[in-house]
């Protein structure tokens, strides 16, 4: 092992959100019982047009010490080819463990070495961070098998039999075997569903998921695509793309259910409607058939 922690980062017009998560970063390293902290390289991604604005941050992180590369001019890719690219540079650099981090995230709490934590589980592993939100505990979300609904676990993490817990993927700690193992994100899904998609795959190869209960992440939510439970301010991106990669999600692993996940869609639909959303209700029907045809 190397002992080098990789952070991943995809920007979308967010630059200034990531200019605040990688000064985080940059005071967590020298942070927790540990303050002489890992090695660390991060990978910033960028999905828009603001390498400028990321090349500056860049600097102000390699002069703490911190390697770090801007990798631009691809377009917008989404986000679980976004990370994919990130993760090839990181592990081509020697990186033990991929720390996959949304641009709005901080983190609030122990030191940058806590993430190395997960190699404690074996060299395939998968780890979530903890939340700093109401309630505390692990940074968890949680996916309906039948429908496809998604949120936040109950207290405990402990679900029902038709509903998977996973690591949140705003904060996804990966070791490098495992990601080689699973090939990373599926690039079949532009944006959302790809870390329960990553979770269950992993499930199916034996990768435990475990919990570095000393490292805190802070997740906003939804400041660069309009991902948030109200329903009269989300976005018609969130909408679109969480009703396309919700039937890519069940195409890909429970092709017999695609009916229900289908109606469930509908009728999420129907909702946004009688919210006064004419555009929202549009924007998850084009979704859905999207998702149904790709």
């Amino acid at each position: 092992m190397s002992g080098l922690l990789g952070i991943s980062v995809v920007n979308y017009r967010s630059a200034g959100d990531t200019a605040g998560l990688i000064r985080s970063i940059v005071a967590a390293r020298a942070t927790g019982p540990r303050t002489a902290g890992p090695r660390v390289a991060i990978a910033i991604v960028d999905n828009s047009d603001q390498t400028a604005e990321l090349c500056e941050t860049a600097g102000y992180a390699e002069r703490a010490g911190v390697t770090v590369r801007v990798i631009a001019g691809h377009g917008n890719v989404g986000y679980a080819a976004g990370n994919n690219l990130a993760a090839a540079w990181l592990l081509a650099e020697g990186a033990d463990v991929i720390w996959v981090l949304n641009p709005d995230t901080r983190i609030v709490g122990g030191g940058l070495a806590s993430a190395l934590d997960v190699l404690h589980v074996g060299d395939r592993a998968i780890g979530a961070t903890a939340c700093v939100a109401p309630g505390g505990g692990p940074d968890l979300g949680m996916v309906d098998l039948w429908t496809g609904q998604s949120g936040r676990p109950p207290a405990g993490g402990v679900a029902g039999p038709s509903k998977m817990v996973y690591a949140a993927g705003h904060s996804l700690l990966v070791t490098r075997r495992a990601w080689q193992d699973l090939g990373g994100f599926s690039e079949d899904f532009f944006l959302f569903y790809e870390e329960a998609d990553i979770a269950l795959r992993a499930a199916r190869l034996g990768i435990p998921t475990t919990v570095v209960p000393d490292l805190a992440v802070q997740h906003v939510g939804g400041v660069a695509t309009g991902a948030t439970a109200d329903m009269a301010v989300k976005s018609t991106t969130t909408y679109f793309h969480a009703s396309r990669s919700c039937m890519v999600f069940f195409r890909k692993h429970y092709r017999r259910r695609v009916p229900l996940a289908a109606a469930a869609r509908l009728g999420y639909a129907a909702k946004a409607l009688l919210a006064r959303r004419p555009d929202a209700a549009t924007a998850v029907i084009r979704g859905t058939v999207a998702g149904l045809r790709a």
